[in-house]
């Protein structure tokens, strides 16, 4: 669009035919301040195209514009556009935001039909509606994802570490920042998971999950996963496969709005298998507790493992 814009008014000030060019400069040069409110994100050139509009209406003939004259106010007119053009995208694109708390879940609808589950202390990123080529959402924490079908546009979910790919399908994605491993575990349809860290690129299907390594930057595909254990989140179901210790203990934290602190360092190398369903938080820092072989107390409000 700036390219065209360009071109047609330069056609028209050297004098050769263009009525696009012709219509373009006399909107321009009748109503400047219209065109300059419009141009919000040019500030240090509206002096400069205020100076030379002046000037040529003083000689009131734009086909006898001296050559500097016309590359200057068509370049200027080339950078109005060029941002009316990312002024307008931008304007096509606005984004929402939604945060939920700790011990908070929510439901979103996107635009398309697309519905997001929201888990505890997690961040979506999302445009009000879908004008693109593609639909992108950002997220940090944690969402299970029933994408609506649309072949045309494919739905693609960042995170700091994965681009997931999809055109209509369900599936979870876990993305907090404070575990050392990010996952997409797929229900139905297919997905595509790219990392951003390694171009690494792996396709999953139903009942398989990707799992992304900070450790070694590295994807890794798991198969014969149960598909009635994915986002199981959503049934108020915690569970743990082979996870550290610190990991644990910010899910608690993140699910149940609480603060557990651990006291002996030691502890933090241990990794926990568990499935925790529907119990109060103090249950469940006691059974932490007791895999661990480790004590608790509460002070403050805060549990304290010692």
């Amino acid at each position: 669009m700036p390219e065209n814009l360009h071109q047609d008014i330069q056609f028209f000030l050297e004098g050769k035919p263009s009525l696009k060019g012709e219509e373009l400069w006399n909107n321009w040069y009748d109503h400047p301040e219209e065109i300059l409110d419009a141009a919000i994100l040019i500030q240090s050139d509206r002096s400069k195209l205020k100076k030379e509009i002046r000037q040529i209406k003083k000689t009131n003939k734009v086909i006898f514009l001296h050559s500097r004259k016309w590359v200057m106010a068509a370049s200027l007119l080339f950078l109005m556009g060029l941002s009316c053009f990312f002024y307008l995208s931008f304007v096509k694109t606005i984004s929402k935001e939604y945060t939920t708390k700790s011990g908070e879940r929510a439901l979103i609808t996107l635009s398309d039909g697309t519905r997001i589950w929201l888990n505890a202390g997690s961040h979506l990123k999302y445009p009000m509606e879908f004008k693109c080529r593609t639909r992108e959402v950002y997220l940090t924490g944690e969402a299970f994802f029933d994408v609506a079908k649309d072949k045309e546009h494919p739905f693609i979910i960042h995170t700091d570490k994965m681009d997931t790919k999809v055109l209509g399908t369900s599936f979870n994605v876990q993305a907090y920042p404070d575990h050392a491993t990010q996952e997409v575990s797929v229900l139905t349809g297919r997905v595509n998971v790219k990392s951003t860290v390694s171009e690494e690129n792996v396709y999953v299907t139903p009942g398989q999950k990707v799992v992304f390594k900070s450790k070694n930057n590295k994807l890794q595909a798991f198969t014969d996963i149960p598909v009635n254990s994915i986002s199981l989140w959503r049934k108020n179901i915690i569970v743990f496969e082979d996870a550290p210790l610190p990991e644990v203990i910010a899910t608690i934290n993140r699910n149940y709005n609480v603060a557990i602190q651990i006291e002996n360092k030691n502890l933090n190398n241990l990794k926990i298998s568990a499935y925790f369903k529907e119990l109060p938080v103090n249950q469940v820092v006691a059974l932490v507790c007791n895999i661990i072989n480790a004590n608790y107390k509460i002070e403050a409000g805060t549990y304290i493992i010692q």
